[in-house]
């Protein structure tokens, strides 16, 4: 089934957020305000305008004539017994032609006039002439058949449907992009909240010093460590801060719409990603993979285009009239009346024509019509390989991902068990600082190792998500996922 990718989306009024800013959220708001998505969107109602211009070929063309003249030719025929030639004309006409898919031309055209003359052999004057012509034309080889004169209609088609392809694959990478700027942004927020978490222990580390430097426990050199601790670690939330603010930055852009509010910390579902099944779904419904399946059709249409034309021309041709004459008589004779008496003379058929005929034509050797074709042949080929590396690359792009998937979640497991540890191990220094039994550079140092170990995770998990995005972005699912719909 084809697959239409006009977009359905629910309207979002937040052009900010209160509170928390959901990755839904983010991405409904994003889609709707992207200017690349809008761009490709505009070019995919512009290539419809294509499609609608191929069919108007074989809409009727109505066209009308109205002539006058006449004319004063010196005679010398003696038997006239003038100077001049008198004659005067007017003239209309009226037709209707169409192009059919078959390749036939049909066309109905009506034909009147009114002369005069001093021409002493005419029998009439003025004289009414009504003519009504059918003319039928049918290629036989060349240009015959509905899907031979339909190329351009189906190429235009086609070339709406890429379009299409091109806009969901736009909507599918923004969707991606937003997702993994959001999960830049819950990390930069985490960073910051460890970075802030860190200055508050060497802050009270440091009060705590001051206290027993005071009661005479320690020495001034425990407390310039715990000063110089604190410093280093104002240094790095500063630095956390500018990364949240730079995170907001870049969501904000993809967005086209200001943050506003908390990213939603998103709590790890960790899934085993099945690359076969992930690549077959992308076979199916990845749009860049789907758009040059859609080249390869225009290449066949074009193909079969060309090898028609290489046939010779040979066309049937047909013509049935009819003809009225009247006017009035300048000798007795049997054609006199009105204009409107020659309409009622060719009703009644007794003035006639028709003709029946065949054309033929055909350049000597066709070299120019078989050179084309042969180019399509190699355009085809070309499209034939561009898939194949499409469907190469898609196949790496998921397996990387999916690297990047189980790496991410083996380093969270593990960061987690070192947290775990860390924390353990930092309290129970704490106790001995409590007893006398540690000091300050040993504290700081877990304070420090529990810090790095969260950061540690915080950093895998995004790593896990972000791998996750591309999975389904090489998979042409990004949308799907969210619940947003489209056609089909």
């Amino acid at each position: 089934m084809i697959r239409f990718i006009l977009f359905m989306l629910l309207i979002f009024p937040a052009l900010c957020f209160a509170g928390t800013l959901t990755l839904r959220d983010a991405i409904a708001t994003g889609l709707q305000n992207s200017y690349s998505v809008m761009i490709q969107k505009s070019t995919a109602e512009a290539v419809r305008g294509n499609v609608t211009a191929e069919d108007a070929k074989f809409d009727p063309v109505a066209g009308a004539s109205v002539s006058a003249g006449g004319s004063n030719t010196p005679t010398s025929y003696a038997p006239y017994n003038m100077d001049y030639l008198k004659e005067r004309n007017l003239a209309a006409a009226a037709e209707l032609e169409k192009l059919h898919r078959s390749g036939m031309t049909g066309k109905f055209s009506l034909e009147t006039s009114k002369s005069g003359t001093n021409n002493p052999y005419e029998e009439l004057d003025p004289q009414y002439r009504t003519v009504f012509l059918m003319n039928i034309t049918q290629p036989l080889l060349k240009n015959y058949g509905k899907d031979i004169n339909a190329t351009g209609l189906k190429n235009a088609e086609l070339s709406f449907k890429q379009a299409q392809f091109d806009l969901y694959a736009k909507m599918t990478e923004t969707a991606a992009q937003i997702e993994t700027a959001y999960y830049a942004l819950v990390r930069a927020q985490d960073v910051l909240v460890l970075s802030e978490k860190s200055e508050e222990l060497a802050k009270n580390l440091l009060d705590s010093d001051r206290k027993r430097f005071n009661a005479g426990i320690i020495p001034i050199t425990e407390v310039q460590e715990a000063e110089t601790a604190l410093a280093g670690r104002r240094e790095q939330t500063v630095n956390a801060q500018s990364a949240v603010k730079t995170a907001e930055i870049t969501l904000e852009n993809l967005m086209n719409a200001p943050v506003g509010g908390q990213a939603a910390d998103i709590s790890p579902a960790f899934i085993a990603p099945d690359e076969d099944g992930f690549y077959k779904i992308a076979l199916t419904v990845s749009p860049e993979i789907e758009k040059q399946r859609t080249e390869l059709e225009k290449r066949d249409i074009t193909i079969r285009y060309l090898k028609n034309q290489e046939l010779p021309e040979l066309d049937a041709t047909a013509t049935l009239g009819v003809i009225g004459l009247s006017g009035n008589p300048v000798t007795p004779n049997h054609f006199d009346g009105t204009y409107h008496d020659s309409l009622s003379d060719m009703t009644e058929g007794d003035g006639f024509e028709w003709k029946l005929g065949v054309s033929v034509s055909y350049p000597l050797g066709a070299r120019g019509a078989k050179a084309r074709t042969a180019s399509a042949s190699a355009e085809k080929m070309r499209a034939v390989y561009t898939l194949k590396k499409l469907e190469q690359d898609t196949r790496a792009q998921i397996r990387t991902a999916s690297t990047a998937m189980k790496s991410g979640h083996d380093r969270y497991d593990i960061a987690q068990d070192f947290v775990r540890l860390a924390d353990v191990t930092l309290s129970q220094e704490m106790k001995k600082l409590g007893e006398g039994l540690s000091d300050t550079f040993r504290v700081l140092k877990f304070q420090e190792d529990l810090t790095d170990a969260r950061i540690r995770a915080v950093n895998a998990l995004y790593d896990y998500r972000k791998g996750e995005a591309e999975l389904y972005r090489s998979a042409g699912t990004s949308l799907d996922r969210f619940g947003f719909k489209t056609g089909e």
